[in-house]
């Protein structure tokens, strides 16, 4: 394990222990609070229980945003080698890296993306992750796409739709290298995100996915 990884381990360790820490001291005030009070010995239980699963929940929230960046540079880590390799020589391998990518690595309660695409502004091609709904869209849905993340490099939420008996989020992100509008991705999640995983959805475009899109199209120029 390279030393940068070790430092962030000993750092999400240490972020655990000392939340674990604060827990503790929260819950035991309360169980001697209750017990000066003399509430019976089941209420007593129930609130330490309900304060327990909120701490989990809200602990697995934190945990999530402190591991998140690590698991991601170690993970992007391999498309980053395929590319530098020539393993990854075209647009289309590229983008299917990366939604496989995507869909695994996305799959927390917070944030959980359950499909996804790419476009492509050059040719305005379009790759999917192999279980796409398709029938969710119509064609000239997918033109407007790549017109409105002309248009903006901002994530825009398109709303709420209706998939197999479920609602389902979608939301684009366009993918720019500096100036140059290089497509977009659409993420499809099962939750509506906070604009904090908006943030992570769109920096994860900026420090992962532009500049290696970029990298691929440069290099099928040249072939």
């Amino acid at each position: 394990m390279e030393t940068f990884r070790k430092i962030s381990l000993i750092q999400r360790n240490l972020v655990l222990m000392f939340y674990i820490i604060f827990c503790l001291a929260l819950i035991f005030p309360v169980w001697m609070l209750f017990t000066d009070l003399e509430m019976p010995g089941s209420v007593i239980i129930l609130v330490i229980a309900l304060m327990s699963i909120t701490f989990v929940i809200i602990g697995s929230y934190f945990y999530l945003i402190v591991a998140l960046p690590d698991r991601l540079s170690r993970n992007f880590d391999c498309i980053r080698n395929e590319i530098a390799s020539g393993e990854i020589k075209s647009v289309e391998l590229f983008a299917n890296r990366v939604l496989e990518f995507i869909i695994k690595q996305f799959n927390f309660v917070f944030l959980d993306i359950e499909y996804a695409a790419m476009g492509i502004s050059k040719n305005r091609e379009l790759f999917f992750n192999d279980d796409f709904p398709n029938d969710m869209f119509e064609d000239k849905d997918f033109s407007e796409y790549f017109d409105k993340c002309s248009e903006t490099e901002n994530v825009t939420y398109l709303g709420v739709f209706k998939h197999e008996d479920k609602k389902v989020h979608k939301y684009l992100i366009p993918i720019y290298f500096g100036e140059n509008y290089l497509g977009f991705l659409l993420a499809i999640t099962n939750k509506k995100l906070s604009p904090l995983f908006k943030g992570i959805l769109a920096d994860f475009e900026n420090f992962y996915v532009d500049d290696q899109l970029l990298h691929v199209l440069n290099s099928t120029k040249d072939d």
